[in-house]
């Protein structure tokens, strides 16, 4: 009774030292540890279950019996399939099973034994199971105390396997969410790279005015803007949109920045510009991946806009409270073919004008009850906001519409405006 007693304090005290540890590689120790203190065993092995290959791999044995080196010869890695021996058989059948003569059982391997020298004569083996999915099977070997293992010890093992599930879920979530806080580390420092690319608003004269903005979905996004200076005075300014959100869309749109930033030192035409980045982006593109783009050289003297466009929906004018899209000239996204025209069109930005470029992240907005924000809400706020600049008071009326539903598509506005 009390040998029975001092056991089930040891399984109390098991439960708070496995609840104590958090890594997995410090847990396996401390089970077999406790496995065998609590059976009074010489040995013992535990063995977790894979669930993709259906396996049991061995990762940890212990014995009280044999020294270090002939341990060594138990190497981890090694895998049986459900059903084999008599890990396997209790995997298999998630029942325990205590073996009173190892050697005579026909499911007992003796592989171990011959490497190690150990005799096995006993074995109590007992599944881990956390609410009824498998992770593993426990089991000690020969009794110090007494020829076999009896049901005693079998109904204290199977209480430790309860815990040994348990913990096992534990430093299993622990391990997930630690990854999670890597990941999520990693993308804040990626969104932080990110940020960098976004270009500082300009300050020029005669009243000239060049503002953007853009919010990624998630932590990163595809979108694009940048305003980039001209030896003669003029500015290209573009907005791009790479298909798709979050990293993959931020990586091409890295890569994209930098072939226009490259092409932009040439000078050329908003439509020969577009060509030539075109060409340079098929190369990582390959067809797989788009980007649309609408790629302005203003001239801030004589508001003189010259711009082309690669699949991206029309800029929109607004004069005195009209709104109006401007000629879209043809062009296919980037990235589609190897080759590609880009018609190039000109008008002149009157004083007072106002000339916004958007991605589709602002009309197709949407908010908890799935409804867009919609173009013809895009053109209200713009008619209703007042003298320009606009750009800012439109991204709060999409950030509005949303209210508390995250965003389902990148968001930029970019605005000309000469007052």
């Amino acid at each position: 009774m009390s040998s029975q007693a001092g056991r089930l304090k040891q399984l109390i005290r098991a439960n708070e030292v496995l609840a104590s540890i958090d890594s997995l590689t410090d847990l396996l120790p401390q089970l077999l540890r406790l496995a065998q203190d609590v059976t009074g065993a010489e040995a013992s092995s535990i063995m977790l279950y894979e669930e993709e290959k259906n396996v049991l791999r061995f990762a940890l044995a212990m014995n009280d019996v044999l020294g270090e080196e002939k341990m060594k010869e138990l190497k981890t890695g090694f895998e049986l399939p459900l059903g084999q021996g008599i890990a396997g058989w209790v995997a298999e059948n998630k029942k325990s099973v205590n073996v009173t003569d190892a050697q005579n059982d026909n499911r007992f391997s003796k592989v171990a034994d011959e490497k190690t020298g150990f005799k096995t004569r006993c074995i109590l083996c007992v599944p881990i199971i956390h609410k009824e999915k498998l992770l593993g099977v426990v089991q000690v070997l020969n009794s110090i105390d007494k020829e076999c293992f009896v049901v005693e010890d079998q109904e204290l093992l199977e209480s430790f396997g309860h815990l040994a599930g348990v913990a096992l879920v534990r430093s299993e979530l622990l391990v997930q969410r630690l990854n999670q806080l890597k990941f999520e580390t990693q993308l804040e420092a990626a969104s932080r790279i990110q940020k960098q690319f976004n270009p500082k608003q300009p300050e020029l004269d005669n009243g000239n005015y060049i503002w953007g903005s853009s919010v990624p979905a998630q932590f990163v996004g595809g979108d694009l803007y940048d305003f980039i200076p001209n030896s003669d005075g003029s500015w290209y300014i573009y907005v791009a949109d790479v298909a798709g959100k979050g990293l993959p869309a931020a990586l091409i749109m890295s890569a994209l920045w930098t072939r226009i930033r490259a092409e932009a030192l040439n000078e050329k035409t908003p439509g020969d510009m577009l060509k030539s980045v075109n060409a340079g982006a098929w190369e990582f593109m390959n067809g797989e991946v788009f980007a649309t783009m609408v790629l302005f050289r203003y001239h801030p003297e004589s508001g003189r806009c010259e711009y082309a466009v690669a699949g991206h929906p029309a800029p929109l004018l607004v004069d005195n409270g009209v709104v109006t899209e401007v000629e879209r000239p043809f062009g296919l996204p980037v990235g589609i073919l190897d080759d590609g025209d880009f018609g190039t069109t000109e008008f002149v930005l009157e004083k007072g004008q106002s000339m916004i470029i958007v991605t589709d992240g602002v009309d197709e907005a949407r908010r908890a009850d799935g409804e867009f924000f919609g173009e013809e809400r895009l053109v209200n706020t713009l008619q209703g906001a007042g003298d320009p600049p606009l750009g800012e008071e439109l991204l709060k009326a999409v950030s509005g519409w949303r209210g508390e539903t995250p965003p389902n598509d990148d968001t930029t506005v970019v605005e000309i405006f000469r007052s």
